[in-house]
């Protein structure tokens, strides 16, 4: 169980660890990340008919049948099935038979029993142990939001964002050079004494229960979203595509509107 305050953080170490154990070991490791709480319990484990008493399989069941069953593709990889959401027990005492020492999948209304296979593992990414009673891993909030946001800008800088909904093809060198100049206009605003790191602090004075590094995941978010507007613009305008005076234009519109939202969007209004 991975436990901490930031999503991405407790994902990306989770995946990091996939893919070095894939390197070491030359097996080639599946991560299937499901948020049980997004769907119900039966779209979640399945459903029993209760007129043909026809059973079928929900997410979670449909992932496991396939290893169950000895998919020949399978059997050589290694799956973790990563729950991405705090831990509710009106889903999660289904499991209590799987997470036993005897790993049997035993909660199945139409009475079935099955052992995990010993090349899939089960992990739950929470915030928080309300209801979770089992081996964790746990992040605490020691890095600084600095440190987070240097690590931004040196991913912005050196790694192309994924293609948005609108999937325009770009080259990984024009996306590349784009979030390196917006990088650099971030800079300044990004410093310890800058704007995002001012901002976020006053917003953890006002607002209850604020999280500053779950803000800063929606703000890299927004600020994700107002790249790719660039580059798709670019790519629909080769002629004529955004100049440098025009991004130190939008960028720091852009930056401010991010904050708004992703540190204040959920706080009342004042005088409520």
């Amino acid at each position: 169980m991975l436990v901490g305050p930031s999503s991405s953080v407790k994902s990306s170490a989770c995946l990091v660890l996939l893919k070095s154990l894939e390197r070491l070991e030359g097996t080639e490791g599946v991560a299937h990340v499901i948020d049980p709480k997004a769907i119900s319990k039966e779209a979640f484990f399945g459903l029993l008919d209760p007129n043909t008493l026809q059973w079928t399989d929900g997410l979670f069941t449909g992932i496991l049948r396939k290893f169950i069953d000895n998919v020949p593709e399978e059997i050589n990889k290694r799956h973790w099935i990563i729950f991405d959401g705090d831990v509710d027990p009106e889903w999660v005492e289904t499991l209590d038979s799987v997470l036993d020492d005897k790993k049997l999948f035993l909660s199945l209304p139409n009475g079935e029993r099955h052992s995990i296979p010993p090349n899939v593992r089960i992990i739950f990414e929470v915030q928080e142990l309300k209801y979770a009673h089992c081996g964790t891993v746990s992040f605490s909030e020691v890095s600084t939001p600095e440190i987070i946001l240097k690590h931004y800008l040196a991913c912005l800088r050196h790694v192309p964002l994924e293609e948005g909904e609108e999937g325009t093809v770009r080259t990984p060198s024009e996306t590349i050079q784009v979030q390196q100049d917006v990088a650099d206009i971030l800079q300044l605003h990004f410093s310890p004494d800058g704007l995002v790191v001012r901002s976020l602090e006053h917003a953890a004075e006002l607002i209850v229960d604020f999280t500053r590094f779950r803000a800063l995941d929606d703000l890299f978010s927004m600020l994700n979203k107002s790249v790719r507007r660039i580059l798709n613009y670019n790519h629909a305008h080769m002629d004529f595509p955004m100049q440098s005076d025009q991004l130190e234009s939008y960028i720091p519109k852009a930056l401010l509107y991010a904050i708004l939202w992703s540190f204040a969007g959920d706080g009342k209004f004042k005088g409520e």
